[in-house]
């Protein structure tokens, strides 16, 4: 099957499809209707990982756990990494699984009731991997195992505290019949109190008693609050969120919460915000 680039500009590319053997027409449709199944944008049918992908996922087509890794990992390479993704498998540095594993995966984090999206992934990535190595003759597994490993426990802890901060937000969330509007609604009631609020990056940096010292990572103004669990929090874990400050105080409250990284993503998180 051959294709070529016919446009390509800073925002869009245009592949012209050739066909020059019967069947390619079928084959193609066939492998845009599986990628449709884990949502990869169309330009990973032309790239050498959405063909891989495909095939992984053709192997086990009823298996919901592949399914939601290949959505999660497909978006990484087609949404995140864009131009910068690495033109081949052979190619992908040491750096790709660093980032993907911890930056991205803490990024991505989905808050489901069993609360063990992390581990469910790192177990679908060594699979992945594992066959990845056995079909194109890669030698990654070590140094994915190596990674997995060291993040686990660290990553597992970081997915506990963004469970624990947005469900304090939203505790009905998993409920039948949560109500979004009511509980958006609450939060902006709540939000008018304050004089003061300030989104960012910021890194646990000291405890003191029981407040935590946070830095902003843009700025590097620190800021004490009361308002986060220290028994959940290890200095140098990075939280992206929201600060408030009320009237005539000097400590400040957490008010919402985007993601939990841990200290080995700070290199990439840079990227996600």
């Amino acid at each position: 099957m051959k294709g070529r680039i016919v446009h390509e500009d800073s925002n869009t590319r245009i592949w012209l499809q050739e066909f020059t053997e019967p069947g390619q027409h079928t084959e193609l449709l066939d492998n845009f209707k599986i990628s449709r199944e884990f949502d990869m944008r169309h330009r990973g049918l032309m790239e050498y990982y959405g063909k891989d992908l495909i095939a992984y996922k053709k192997e086990q087509k009823a298996n919901k756990k592949r399914n939601e890794f290949l959505r999660a990992f497909s978006h990484y390479m087609t949404d995140h990494l864009e131009d910068d993704c690495p033109p081949s498998w052979q190619e992908c540095p040491a750096a790709f699984w660093e980032e993907l594993i911890f930056a991205y995966l803490p990024h991505y984090t989905k808050i489901i009731p069993k609360k063990n999206y992390t581990e469910t992934f790192l177990l679908q990535l060594r699979t992945f991997v594992r066959w990845l190595d056995k079909r194109e003759g890669t030698v990654f597994l070590n140094l994915v195992d190596d990674y997995i490993k060291e993040g686990t426990p660290i990553l597992k802890k970081c997915e506990g505290l963004l469970n624990h901060l947005f469900l304090k937000d939203y505790p009905r969330f998993h409920q039948s019949d949560w109500d979004y509007e009511e509980d958006l609604d609450r939060w902006e009631r709540n939000l008018s109190k304050y004089s003061r609020t300030i989104e960012g990056m910021f890194q646990v940096s000291a405890f003191a008693d029981e407040c935590v010292v946070l830095r902003d990572l843009h700025t590097h103004h620190t800021y004490l609050t009361k308002s986060l669990p220290v028994n959940k929090l290890s200095t140098k874990t990075i939280i992206t969120g929201t600060l408030g400050q009320k009237p005539h105080e000097l400590i400040w409250d957490w008010l919402a919460t985007i993601n939990v990284f841990p200290e080995n993503g700070e290199k990439y998180i840079r990227n996600f915000n």
